[in-house]
């Protein structure tokens, strides 16, 4: 049998598998994604459950946000309890207020299970399938053929046999133990802990005031910092530590019954009836980050993959969406022949560092949860708790996402008419279309041409009356960018007040779509002045790339030169 191809074989069927498929097919670019076990045998409940604001915001560019919450469940409030009092000024609720600039200001708790569901019918709406029961064998890089098809990979399935497919590059998003990762000789940089936990998921009955407003934390001597979830439809999730004196107590290991009778303990004074238990785990925590994310230039690594931590910031699925969202643009561009090979290897330089600081933030949180003191705490006298809200505050900004940070390189450049740092997530903010009085938001309007993987060239006009002259100057220059990069860029021009038309107010056409920034608030947002005006280069994942001021647009020319064919 002559070898199948296609542009990408994915390893793994979870969500950073996925919704890479989806977008690589929103993009034109055709996959086969492949998963070891029989859907039927996948796990049922468990795993990741609370999917943060940037996360949210990433899923729109994959049109895959309106379906996943219709499934979970919005969360804009937590609670706190020690001894059965609320402890106000701790826990997990302060992120709420950190949330307030994006317009997802809220937490979607959706056990994996629901979210893959999503994402595969999804997936399965363009007539694509996973292939259930194919495990992953080997592979080789052969460029003989110089047909573009660089990985042969072997696939084996118990009663399909064996079968060879071709494919341009090779995503291991197969999990912790990823099979990809090791035939590819990535090492694993690790440290193992002696923290243990326990997860529980059911319907589960509490008298605790605020059990379904979303999440609550309660400190307890005994079973470290307890994780209270409301998650979808009637289930909720605890989990808790097992400390020392609990291991002890279970040398031979804890079973279900046991768990559960631990569950019901760490809920004191509230009392709690386990009345459906749906999945439950027990697991040791240990931080692992893969040396490299690419390898023999085809070969990525995606979240579990790449990286392995604990769930106490509920960091795991957020990471892969972050994962998966900085690739999936930067691979289809390159297999369309759009970019050099700097633009993928940054998806590598990017995300491992984004991964590095989540176990350096990850190896505190986890020890804190399990009721131990970091060593930088030590001397400061403070309760694991107390020490907890420290650290959670400390890197709020990365945690829920919005404050992730990208250092500079060919795609993120130095700045100087923009207040915002190159690298950054962009602002979002209300505009108007010509005509509607609905206000649109400015995330919408950068997607409102349905095109995924695009680069956003958005011109901040300003006063027209003061930007005018130099607006129509960038005006050539943009246009003839944007033909010569069609289908890869989009222009758009956001004008300050409100008018009839932009003709009317530039005396001249819009340079590609136009709206209005009625209040100025878009031009704050982004620190531009709107007395000059400025362009701003947005990368296809919503990360500010380049700005440059209206009489500069040969800059923008330049600066895509540097990594576009």
């Amino acid at each position: 049998m002559a070898p199948k191809t296609t542009d990408v074989l994915v390893v793994g069927a979870g969500p950073v598998g996925l919704l890479t498929a989806i977008g690589l097919f929103q993009q034109g670019v055709d996959s086969i994604v492949l998963e070891k076990r029989e859907r039927d045998v996948q796990a049922t409940f468990g795993r990741a459950t609370t999917l943060y604001s940037r996360s949210l915001e990433l899923l729109e560019q994959l049109h895959v946000i309106r379906d996943i919450v219709q499934e979970g469940f919005v969360a804009r409030t937590s609670l706190n309890y020690n001894n059965g009092q609320r402890i106000n000024d701790r826990g997990w609720g302060v992120m709420f207020d950190h949330l307030k600039t994006s317009f997802h200001d809220y937490a979607l708790n959706i056990r994996q299970r629901q979210s893959e569901d999503v994402f595969r019918a999804r997936y399965e709406s363009y007539g694509k399938s996973v292939w259930y029961g194919w495990k992953y064998v080997s592979y080789v890089v052969d460029k003989s053929l110089n047909d573009g098809y660089n990985i042969t990979a072997t696939l084996e399935h118990t009663s399909e046999g064996q079968v060879q497919v071709r494919s341009k590059f090779l995503l291991g998003a197969d999990g912790g133990s990823s099979l990809v990762r090791q035939l590819s000789d990535i090492p694993l940089d690790s440290e193992s802990t002696t923290y243990e936990w326990i997860r529980i998921d059911g319907k589960l009955v509490t008298d605790m005031p605020g059990a379904d407003l979303g999440f609550a934390s309660i400190e307890t001597p005994h079973h470290g910092n307890v994780l209270w979830v409301k998650l979808e439809r009637d289930a909720h999730r605890i989990g808790f530590a097992l400390t020392p004196a609990l291991l002890a107590r279970y040398p031979n290991g804890i079973t279900q019954d046991e768990a559960v009778k631990e569950a019901v303990e760490c809920m004191r004074p509230f009392k709690l009836d386990v009345e459906r238990l749906d999945w439950w785990t027990h697991y040791k925590i240990k931080q692992s980050v893969a040396r490299s994310l690419q390898k023999d230039t085809y070969v990525l690594l995606g979240g579990d993959a790449a990286h392995i931590h604990s769930s106490g910031f509920a960091q795991g699925m957020n990471t892969g969406i972050h994962d998966a969202t900085n690739l999936v643009w930067k691979l289809a561009g390159t297999i369309k022949g759009w970019y050099k090979p700097s633009v993928l290897q940054t998806y590598a330089s990017e995300r491992r560092a984004a991964a590095k600081k989540l176990i350096q933030i990850d190896t505190e949180a986890s020890a804190l949860i399990s009721g131990d003191i970091p060593p930088r705490f030590q001397a400061l006298g403070s309760s694991a708790d107390e020490i907890l809200k420290t650290v959670w505050l400390e890197n709020i900004g990365f945690n829920v996402g919005l404050g992730i940070t990208y250092t500079n390189s060919v795609l993120n450049q130095v700045t100087t008419d923009s207040s915002l740092a190159s690298g950054v997530r962009c602002p979002d903010a209300l505009v108007r279309s010509a005509g509607v009085k609905v206000p649109l938001r400015l995330y919408d309007a950068l997607l409102e041409d349905g095109a995924t993987g695009r680069w956003s060239i958005v011109v901040f006009a300003g006063n027209p009356a003061l930007t005018r002259d130099r607006f129509a100057y960038l005006h050539e220059q943009l246009e003839t960018l944007g033909s010569r990069h069609e289908g890869m860029v989009r222009l758009i021009t956001l004008i300050q007040g409100s008018a009839g038309s932009a003709w009317q107010v530039l005396k001249g056409p819009p340079i590609g779509r136009f709206y209005f920034d009625g209040d100025g608030s878009a031009h704050s947002e982004y620190g531009v002045d709107q007395t000059t005006g400025a362009v701003v280069v947005i990368r296809p994942d919503h990360i500010l790339g380049f700005a440059a001021s209206l009489d500069q647009g040969s800059k923008v020319a330049d600066y895509f030169d540097q990594f576009v064919n």
